[in-house]
Parts: structure tokens; C-alpha cells; sequence
């Protein structure tokens, strides 16, 4: 049992560090997005965080989306993202309009610059996602199995208040 302890904690050790790698904010890609960017662009990126690049990635190329439905779209809270959209439209990354038919509700568009940003990060995405498959390609078919098999399980997990609820799996 002690053994079987110990790799839990070990797992549980991993798993925290690994989010923390891949939520982090970043300066080799940062970097990598300037590179990518025109000038007025590359001025922009190290005043956006990771979560407003991942909002920015959520508004349609074509036509807008509000508040709300990026909220939904990404799961980031409302509050949030109101406070990130605002940011984003002083930057001049979004920009605010109002639909003809409903001149209640803002609607969000990406700005020309807000666009290239947002294509600057999906192929960040991609080029660590490139990596990430390379990687993985390392391990033989038993073992990846084994590995898609816990993170589906960790993926679908139920919980119950603040408790995983392991035991409610199959």
C-alpha cells in the first residue's frame, strides 16, 4: 500500500506541475508571437495575458459575438470576461458595435490587429501541438493506452461539491 500511496502523490505532484507548464505565462512564447506579428501587433502582445489571447481566439473571424456567448464559449466568468474584453478593446485588439436590430446588446468584432494576433496564437498552438504529438509518439501503443485510458477518466470525472468521485465511474 505504501508504494501505491507514494505514486499517487507523485501523480498528483505531476499533474499540478504539468497545468502549471502549460497555463504559465511564457516569454520563449511571447517571443514567438512577436516574431510572428507586424510592428503594431508585436507592440500589443506583451500587454495580453494568456487568458485574453485564448478570448481573442473565441470571437469569430466572421461576424461578433457579446459578453455572454464568449463567456459560454470559452468558460471564463462573466465578470472576467467583461474586464478582459474592455482591455482588449483599449488596446484595439476588439472592437465594440451594435447589431441593427438590437441596439441594446454589444457585439465584439476582432479589430485588423486582434485578428493577427489570433492567428499568431492558433499557430503557436499548433507548433506546440506538433511537439506535443512527437512526444508522445515515444511510447509504445500498450503505454498510450494506458495514458488516454486516466485522462479520459480524469476528464469525465463526477464530483460531488469539491470531491472527485472516483467511484462513480462505470
Amino acid at each position: 500500500m505504501e508504494t501505491k500511496t507514494g505514486a499517487v502523490g507523485q501523480i498528483e505532484q505531476l499533474l499540478a506541475q504539468v497545468a502549471g507548464r502549460f497555463t504559465a505565462e511564457d516569454d520563449t512564447e511571447q517571443q514567438w508571437l512577436v516574431d510572428r506579428c507586424s510592428p503594431e501587433a508585436a507592440r500589443l502582445v506583451p500587454r495580453l495575458s494568456v487568458q485574453a489571447l485564448h478570448l481573442l481566439d473565441a470571437v469569430p473571424v466572421e461576424g461578433s459575438i457579446n459578453v455572454v456567448g464568449l463567456s459560454r464559449a470559452t468558460g471564463v466568468p462573466k465578470g472576467t470576461v467583461s474586464k478582459q474584453v474592455r482591455r482588449l478593446v483599449v488596446a484595439g485588439a476588439l472592437e465594440r458595435h451594435r447589431l441593427p436590430d438590437n441596439l441594446k446588446e454589444v457585439h465584439l468584432r476582432l479589430a485588423p490587429v486582434g485578428a493577427e494576433i489570433r492567428q499568431a496564437h492558433r499557430s503557436l498552438h499548433a507548433e506546440m501541438e506538433e511537439g506535443l504529438r512527437a512526444f508522445l509518439h515515444r511510447y509504445d501503443e500498450a503505454d498510450l493506452a494506458v495514458i488516454a485510458r486516466v485522462l479520459t477518466d480524469l476528464e469525465r470525472m463526477p464530483r460531488e461539491g469539491l470531491r472527485f468521485r472516483p467511484d462513480l465511474l462505470d
